[in-house]
């Protein structure tokens, strides 16, 4: 019984911490990067070999005047969100283009990026490999 019990205990400690993890770790990241959408997956294979499908990568909050040619932005568009690297920068627009792409995307407004990879020290993003198979998978099954 005093097996049981430890036992119970533990799960529901574990639980807790999970719990405690998984709902207040977006929230603490929405506040540090001051993004609203402080995690993003990779979902197709256009930013290959710099970011890989079923990596997560983490968004900053970067304001026109911080974007430079070379970052890796974030935008919405009417088909979800797309991140690719920057290759122009317009007076009201700026111009992406994917890696793994032969042309560039159609321009930006700078109104819809809602932010820029987080970097490791150096050009190369901070990313998680794998843990973003979580959102490719469900994207396509659900």
């Amino acid at each position: 019984m005093k097996k049981f019990l430890s036992f119970i205990l533990n799960a529901i400690m574990y639980l807790a911490i999970v719990g405690v993890i998984v709902w207040g770790l977006p929230r603490f990241l929405t506040y540090k990067l001051g993004t609203s959408y402080p995690i993003a997956a990779i979902t197709s294979g256009s930013m290959w070999p710099v970011l890989h499908i079923g990596d997560l990568v983490f968004i900053e909050k970067a304001a026109k005047e911080d974007l430079r040619e070379g970052d890796i932005v974030v935008w919405q568009n009417e088909k979800g969100f797309t991140i690719h690297r920057v290759f122009a920068l317009n007076e009201k627009t700026i111009v992406t283009k994917g890696d793994g792409n032969f042309t560039n995307d159609d321009p930006v407004k700078y109104e819809d990026i809602i932010g820029r990879t987080v970097y490791r020290g150096d050009t190369r993003p901070l990313r998680i490999p794998y843990f973003g198979y979580i959102s490719v998978w469900s994207a396509k099954f659900l």
